[in-house]
């Protein structure tokens, strides 16, 4: 017959207390959904706000992220907010008839793509963190950003101003907002937050820019046409 030997009170107690501090100390595996909006100081929706979500032994970014594209559409970049994780190649096809010429002068990435239709030779790899501001030779209208970041999750709000983060660690979190009519450069709004918060509403300062004036002048390409009559 097998005996099954009771510990006395006093150890069974200090198992117990054992046991539990055990489990405190092990990392929080339970996930939370994380509703961020973001808006003016007159609660007017932003939308194309980069919305960057951290929080404290986050996993390490990706070395191999999956490639992105900004694509080139009725003379327009599109998205016009494109966010990447760092180390990121971004491919750049042009679906206009006529052709672009993509570049970039910012800090943290400088390309130049010369004129072309369809593909380009090859994508671009974006291995530094920061705003990239992209334009256009041709067209002077043209212009978008490529926000490289090395957050564990990131966003762009829609035409509400909003994004939903699924499966988000319970933990305290930093959100870091950035708008290409921020005020504050391209840092970006920082808010930090609690381990239980589950929505925020964000308003940032912004400067919007003037509405262009009705007989602006005619961009490179207008000039190229009326030549070409």
């Amino acid at each position: 017959m097998a005996f099954i030997r009771i510990a006395k009170p006093d150890v069974a107690c200090r198992l117990t207390v054992g046991l539990a501090l055990w489990l405190l100390a092990l990392p929080v595996s339970w996930c939370a959904t994380l509703d961020v909006r973001v808006t003016d100081p007159q609660d007017r929706p932003l939308s194309n706000a980069v919305v960057t979500v951290d929080w404290p032994n986050a996993p390490a970014p990706d070395p191999n992220p999956s490639p992105a594209v900004m694509r080139q559409r009725d003379m327009t970049f599109v998205p016009h907010v494109l966010a990447i994780p760092v180390n990121t190649s971004v491919l750049f096809p042009n679906h206009d008839n006529t052709r672009h010429h993509v570049y970039s002068f910012s800090n943290a990435k400088t390309f130049d793509i010369k004129l072309y239709v369809g593909l380009p030779e090859r994508p671009i790899l974006f291995d530094k963190t920061g705003v990239v501001t992209l334009g256009c030779n041709i067209h002077d209208s043209m212009h978008a950003f490529i926000v490289v970041s090395d957050a564990p999750r990131m966003a762009v709000t829609n035409a509400d101003g909003q994004v939903r983060f699924a499966d988000v660690p319970a933990r305290a979190r930093t959100l870091r907002i950035w708008h290409e009519w921020l005020n504050i450069g391209d840092g970006g709004v920082i808010r930090r937050l609690a381990a239980d918060t589950d929505s925020i509403t964000v308003d940032i300062e912004i400067s919007p820019p003037p509405a262009p004036p009705p007989n602006e002048s005619m961009s490179l390409q207008q000039r190229f046409d009326r030549i070409a009559q």
